[in-house]
C-alpha cells in the first residue's frame, strides 16, 4: 500500500481525498441470488434512509439495534454509522420489502492507538494491526468539535490520528477508537492485518468505567498458562470471567488456539498496548444466527483457500464452497460476499452463491471533480456518474456521504436522506456539485464506484492512479514546458517543478520524473484537454493546489490515494 496523501488545503479539515480504492467493485462469480427476508445479511453499512447493508435496504422502523458486547438495546438507529460491520436478522412475515428485526453491533477493537503507518496503512490498537482501505470510514465524534470559540478539527482519515509516544508512566495517548470491519486472521495480504477496517471512529477518552471500553477481538494464536495471544496482545486471563458456549467456565480450558475470542475491561492497560489484563473473555464460536439451515448472506475479505474440499475463510468463518460446482476459488485478499446456510455445527456456512466485490490487486482510482451528468444505470439502483469525463457506475454497494457541510454528519447519521434512491435527485440539490470518487476497475477497465463523497465547492480537480502506457509519458526538464502523460486515459499536462516524489513515510518531496506503471495523484485544474497542473509558487509542498506525488511502482495494484 501506498501513503494516504493529504492534497486538497481543505482536505485534512474535511475528509476529502483518500481517493483510489482498495474495496469494491461487484463482478460476479456466481449469480449472487437474493437475500430473502429470511436470509440474515452481515456486512458494512453502505448508506441510510433505511439502512443498506450488501446492497438491500431494510426498512428500520421497528427495529431494535443490539450492542452484542454489552448487550444493549435500543429502537433508535441515531447511532449507526457508514462503514460499521452489523448483521441485520430480518422482520418476518413483512410486506413491502425487507424489514429489520435486530440490527447487531460488533466492533472489533476499542482503545488506544499506539502506532500509525501511513505507508502500509495501518494502524496498532490493542496489539492488533488494523488494515485501512480506501473503502475504511472515519467519523469523529469528540467534544472538542464544537468547543466554542476555538473547535479542534475533525479526524477525517489516518493523517489526523494521534500516536502514543512514550511508554509507561510517561506514556502521552494516541487517538481513543472504536474499529468495525472483517477479521482477517492470516494469510499474505494484506500482509500481517489482524482486521480489514471499514470504519474507524474517533472519541474521547472514556471517563467513565464501563466493562467494555478497551477491547480486542480476534484468533487466539497461542495459549500458555493464563496468557492468551490475540494478534500482538498478550491477554492475562487469571482476573477474568470467561465465557464459552454462553456458559462460565474456567479460563484454564474455556478457549484453544485457532478459536476467535473476544477481550475486555474498563481500564486503560500500560501504553503502548502489549499486554492485557481483561475482566472479562467470551468465546465468539457461533455465527449470530447459530440455528443450522439458517440462511445467511456475509460479506468479507478473504485470509484463506483450501482447495481440497473447497473451502475458504472470511471473518474467521469457514465457507464450504463444496456446493458451487464449476465456480473458481476466490483468491486470498479478494472481497467477496457470499449466501449460503448455517452449518450444522453452527460455526461455518454452506454456500449456495458467491459474488466476487473485489479482486485483490485489481486497478482502482480515485477522482475528484464537479459533476458533469447522471443517468439511469440498465438496472434498478444503479446509475452512470460522469465525472472528468470519466464514467463511473454507482450502485447498492456504493458508500455515500454528504461532507460538504462543517459538521461532516449527514454522510454517518440514521437521518442521512443521501441513499442509493435519492441518488440523482440529491445530488442535483446539493449546494455544492463537486465530488470525491473512489473507484474499481475490472478487466475492461469499467469504474465502479465504491464511494461518493460530496465535498465542498472547489474548482480543483483530481486523480489518482497508475500511469498509462500509452500514451508513453514525455518527461519535461524546463520549467515552463510540461511533461504529458495519462492516468484511465485522462491527459495530464504537468510543469516539470510540480512533480515530485516521496521517498518514504516521512521523506520531504523532492523532484520526479513520471514513468508508464507508477501510482501517481494528481491535483490541478479541469481543461478541455484534460488536467493541467500549473508550475507552483515557490517551493512544492504536499498541500499545494498544483502538485503531482509520483509513488513509483506499486507493490501491489490495491491503492488508497489522495
Amino acid at each position: 500500500m501506498k501513503p494516504v496523501t493529504c492534497l486538497l488545503p481543505s482536505a485534512c479539515a474535511l475528509a476529502v481525498l483518500s481517493l483510489a480504492a482498495c474495496g469494491g467493485g461487484g463482478s460476479p462469480a456466481t449469480p449472487s441470488g437474493t437475500a430473502t427476508i429470511s436470509s440474515v445479511s452481515s456486512g458494512a453499512i453502505t448508506a441510510f434512509g433505511s439502512v443498506f447493508v450488501n446492497g438491500h435496504e431494510f426498512k428500520t422502523d421497528n427495529a431494535t439495534v443490539v450492542d452484542d458486547d454489552t448487550l444493549a438495546r435500543t429502537t433508535s438507529t441515531a447511532g449507526l454509522e457508514v462503514g460499521m460491520a452489523v448483521d441485520v436478522k430480518p422482520a418476518m412475515n413483512t410486506s413491502g420489502g425487507p424489514e429489520a428485526a435486530e440490527i447487531h453491533l460488533h466492533p472489533l477493537a476499542r482503545g488506544i492507538v499506539d502506532a500509525s503507518n501511513t505507508t502500509a496503512n495501518t494502524l496498532t490498537v490493542m496489539g492488533q494491526t488494523v488494515q485501512l482501505t480506501a473503502s475504511t470510514t472515519f467519523s469523529d465524534h469528540r467534544a472538542c468539535l464544537v468547543a466554542t470559540p476555538t473547535p479542534c478539527a475533525a479526524v477525517t482519515g489516518q493523517s489526523g490520528l494521534a500516536s502514543t509516544s512514550g511508554s509507561g508512566g510517561t506514556a502521552t495517548a494516541g487517538s481513543y477508537v472504536t474499529v468495525d470491519g472483517y477479521l482477517y486472521a492470516s494469510g499474505p495480504a494484506p500482509a500481517g492485518a489482524n482486521i480489514v477496517a471499514t470504519l474507524v471512529s474517533v472519541r474521547d477518552l472514556p471517563t467513565t468505567a464501563i466493562g467494555a471500553n478497551y477491547k480486542a477481538e480476534g484468533v487466539v494464536t497461542a495459549l500458555a498458562g493464563s496468557t492468551a495471544t490475540i494478534g500482538g496482545l498478550a491477554v492475562d486471563l487469571s482476573g477474568a470471567t470467561c465465557f464459552a458456549a454462553e456458559t462460565a467456565t474456567p479460563c484454564a480450558s474455556a478457549f484453544n488456539v485457532g478459536q476467535v475470542v473476544s477481550v475486555f475491561a474498563a481500564t486503560e492497560p500500560a501504553l503502548p498496548v502489549s499486554t492485557f489484563s481483561a475482566t472479562t473473555a467470551l468465546l465468539r464460536d457461533k455465527l449470530v444466527v447459530q440455528t443450522a439451515g439458517a440462511s445467511i448472506e456475509l460479506e468479507g475479505r478473504v485470509s484463506s483457500v483450501t482447495a481440497s474440499p473447497a473451502s475458504f475463510v472470511i471473518r474467521g468463518v469457514t465457507i464450504d464452497a463444496s456446493a458451487l460446482s464449476g465456480t473458481t476459488l476466490p483468491a486470498v485478499g479478494d472481497e467477496v460476499r457470499v449466501l449460503g446456510v448455517v452449518a450444522s455445527n453452527g460455526t461455518s456456512v454452506t454456500a449456495s452463491a458467491l459474488t466476487l466485490e473485489h479482486a485483490a490487486r485489481s486497478a482502482t482510482y480515485g477522482l475528484e471533480g464537479d459533476v458533469g451528468s447522471v443517468a439511469a444505470g440498465p438496472t434498478a439502483d444503479t446509475y452512470v456518474l460522469t465525472l472528468l469525463g470519466q464514467s463511473v457506475t454507482v450502485n447498492a454497494m456504493t458508500r455515500l456521504a454528504d461532507r460538504s457541510l462543517r459538521d461532516g454528519d449527514r454522510g454517518d447519521s440514521a437521518s442521512n436522506p443521501f441513499n442509493i434512491t435519492t441518488f440523482p435527485s440529491y445530488l442535483k440539490a446539493s449546494s455544492s456539485q463537486h465530488l470525491l470518487v473512489r473507484t474499481a476497475a475490472d478487466a475492461g477497465g469499467n469504474l465502479t464506484a465504491l464511494s461518493v463523497t460530496i465535498a465542498p465547492a472547489s474548482t480543483v480537480a483530481g486523480i489518482a492512479g497508475v500511469v498509462d502506457a500509452t500514451p508513453v509519458p514525455v518527461n519535461s526538464s524546463t520549467r515552463g514546458t510540461p511533461s504529458t502523460f495519462s492516468i484511465h486515459g485522462l491527459a495530464v499536462s504537468a510543469d516539470p517543478a510540480a512533480i515530485v516524489k516521496r521517498g518514504g513515510e516521512h521523506s520531504p518531496l523532492s523532484s520526479a520524473t513520471v514513468a508508464a506503471g507508477d501510482f501517481v495523484l494528481v491535483r490541478g485544474s479541469l481543461a478541455s484537454t484534460g488536467l493541467v497542473v500549473a508550475a507552483p509558487v515557490g517551493p512544492p509542498d504536499r498541500f499545494a493546489i498544483n502538485i503531482v506525488i509520483d509513488t513509483g511502482v506499486p507493490s501491489s495494484e490495491d491503492h488508497d490515494g489522495f
